[in-house]
């Protein structure tokens, strides 16, 4: 099973139009309504493909019950915590181009006592024995990075792994206390982490691997349409998917991480720590996030909509290479 932490969820609205045109009235063609935030998407990638998944989040009695309803009817386990202030509603808008805008609220503060109860709700969880536990996206006011840090030593006392999928401040401090099994930034994340810019294979393997907290952890780095590099102790590893027509990128990274994960757990354990257990996780995080984004909104892709076939693996890329061109 896999348990996955949203701190800060979302009702997301995504509204469809032809074009976008700033301090004019515009109009939309369609819109799609759904229960978001990093780590309730990566819920519902695995749970779409069969994967056991459990959603933690906390929810207030309006907003957060309609997305906890709204989970419930997709077939998702979740566990809440009751907070007072409104979860937080997030619009994001796109254009037939495909371009995307996203005008994201900050999310309610959580008081120390729904702090206090959102734990004790993680360390119920706990102790079902999941094989991981995920925590994704930004956090609520009040909460900073060592929330997330506890977190960690709290999961891996249950025996569980940890990853991580955030951004900013809140990545820097999980980093430097080294306690993800499993860290998902893209490209221009990881050169915030390292503070320069990291433009070839190179420079993204050596920073990666100075940031590796185990000997068996690993960061997946999504390059977008340059698709993804795996990167551990066992070395660096490409994979990129057959070109695509995208419709949304909004929430690929979360299927990128949820397809990753899924693989994780349903290979073999002769092969989880060879190469082979490597090239299953890039290919399926790379098959389902290619597959997410020719859906629209936030829509998650299916086993219809994943085609690991197309996807294309290099064991030790060039480390010469530069990140702009890595391509199939």
């Amino acid at each position: 099973m896999i348990v996955t932490l949203t701190a800060n969820p979302s009702l997301d609205l995504t509204l469809e139009l032809d074009s976008f045109a700033t301090g004019e009235v515009n109009r939309s063609v369609s819109k799609h309504k759904d229960p978001a935030g990093k780590g309730i998407n990566v819920s519902r990638a695995l749970h779409k493909n069969a994967i056991d998944t459990v959603a933690v989040f906390p929810a207030d009695a309006v907003v957060g019950s309609w997305i906890e309803s709204a989970l419930t009817e997709l077939g998702i386990s979740t566990v809440t915590t009751r907070i007072g202030e409104e979860v937080r509603q997030n619009i994001t808008l796109v254009e037939a181009d495909g371009t995307t805008t996203k005008i994201n609220e900050t999310g309610p503060a959580l008081s120390s006592s729904e702090q206090s109860a959102l734990l004790s709700q993680i360390a119920s969880v706990l102790e079902s024995k999941p094989e991981w536990l995920v925590v994704a996206g930004s956090l609520p006011p009040g909460l900073d990075g060592s929330f997330y840090v506890s977190l960690g030593t709290l999961v891996h006392k249950h025996g569980a792994r940890f990853a991580v999928d955030t951004s900013g401040d809140a990545l820097k401090t999980v980093a430097h206390a080294g306690v993800a099994d499993l860290m998902k930034p893209n490209h221009e994340e990881l050169e915030e982490l390292a503070g320069r810019p990291l433009p070839t294979v190179g420079d993204v393997v050596e920073f990666a691997q100075s940031m590796l907290g185990n000997p068996e952890a690993a960061i997946v780095v999504s390059l977008g349409e340059n698709g993804a590099l795996l990167v551990n102790h066992r070395g660096a590893m490409w994979a990129g998917h057959d070109a695509v027509t995208p419709d949304s990128t909004v929430g690929a990274g979360d299927s990128t991480l949820a397809g990753y994960l899924s693989a994780d757990v349903t290979i073999s354990a002769e092969i989880s720590s060879l190469q082979e257990g490597d090239i299953a996780r890039i290919s399926t995080a790379v098959a389902w996030g290619s597959a997410a984004v020719q859906l629209p909104a936030t829509t998650v892709p299916g086993p219809q909509d994943i085609t690991i076939a197309a996807v294309h693996t290099v064991v030790h890329p060039s480390l010469t290479t530069a990140i702009k061109e890595l391509h199939v």
